[in-house]
């Protein structure tokens, strides 16, 4: 497979790079909202797709949180970004950029890892789960680690696991970037609003504190935003894949976007 690029010339990845980088993003917890789709679609359209599915905002979303959060030529950790769409583009701009996963196709993850690295050359892939004891990094060596669309898809033990390895390898004051799928209403919710405020307590205790309030004031602007940006029923007919509407019917998904900085010294 051939190296795949997403930008023609160094003068548009710079101009990016001034675009977003400008102002210093703080801790927050957000949603992707259609006018930040918009947005990415005139500012991102290499990584902003047309289909219908999370992703299309997620990974522009991603790319401006850690220009805001991180410039360039920071090191970058993806996990289990799977294709390195993200990770490439970063690259593009300037980043070093390693990604880990397994690449065996646990969680329906992909296995393409040789075409990836062929498309990909200046992504470090790491071949692995993403584990506190991985002895090929040095600890607190990484500027931020990210993930689009990977923590929702974990167990509780795995989650935490993960965790560990951020706080192992994420430098202080380091930003941990994550943004995941979410069921806002419809089949799944009580579930996936406990992984919600698991992922969200991670944060927090990333950051040397507890999370207090829980999400609801989250919720009720989710629910009352006319901006919050929904799965569309296209993005809906993929995911189903094949399975009868009954078993799989329509839920409210959104994407819900988490920046925190590493405490300690």
């Amino acid at each position: 497979m051939p190296p795949r690029s997403f930008l023609d010339h160094a003068a548009k990845a710079a101009e990016i790079v001034a675009r977003f980088s400008k102002s210093k993003t703080a801790s927050e917890t957000s949603y992707a909202t259609v006018r930040d789709y918009c947005e990415s679609l005139d500012d991102l359209p290499q990584i902003t797709g047309l289909d219908g599915d999370l992703k299309n905002v997620q990974r522009p979303w991603a790319v401006k949180a850690l220009l805001r959060a991180q410039p360039p030529p920071a090191r970058l950790l993806e996990i289990g970004g799977g294709e390195p769409i993200v990770s490439g583009f970063l690259t593009e701009l300037g980043y070093d950029v390693t990604l880990v996963d397994p690449y065996d196709g646990s969680g329906n993850g992909p296995t393409e890892y040789e075409q990836y690295a062929s498309a990909f050359p200046k992504v470090k892939l790491v071949r692995s789960h993403f584990e506190p004891d991985l002895r090929i990094f040095a600890p607190r060596s990484f500027d931020a680690i990210f993930s689009v669309s990977v923590l929702e898809h974990l167990s509780p033990e795995s989650l935490a696991n993960c965790f560990r390895a951020i706080e192992a390898f994420l430098k202080p004051d380091g930003a941990s970037v994550h943004c995941f799928d979410f069921v806002l209403q419809g089949l799944v919710q009580e579930y996936d609003l406990s992984v919600a405020n698991n992922i969200l307590q991670h944060q927090a205790r990333l950051e040397g504190h507890v999370l207090k309030n829980g999400m609801s004031d989250l919720l009720e602007r989710l629910k009352t935003d006319t901006e919050t940006f929904f799965l569309s029923p296209q993005g809906h007919h993929h995911w189903r894949g094949g399975l009868p509407y009954d078993q799989f019917p329509f839920r409210k998904v959104v994407s819900l976007q988490t920046i925190a900085f590493r405490s300690g010294t």
